[in-house]
């Protein structure tokens, strides 16, 4: 899922810098317009959300793990 959220911002983001350049060179005008690219930037903010707070998730029960582990440790000690 985390690898999925990261493919589509990343396309995204891609995607919105190609029509922003198109824009100022007036190609691919038929698929270029403002609405269009804040829709590709909304989606780049979402899924970047998404894809962080998954990570911070992920990283917050590592770091549990670790500190369970650690006080284990100690007490054999």
């Amino acid at each position: 899922m985390k690898k999925t959220l990261k493919i589509i911002s990343t396309v995204s983001i891609i995607l919105f810098g190609i029509l922003w350049i198109s824009s100022k060179f007036d190609f691919l005008t038929k698929y270029n317009s403002i609405d269009f690219r804040n829709i590709l930037v909304l989606i780049y903010l979402f899924t970047s959300l998404k894809y962080f707070q998954m990570e911070v998730k992920d990283k917050n029960a590592e770091i549990q793990e670790l500190k369970l582990k650690l006080k284990k440790g100690n007490k054999d000690i």
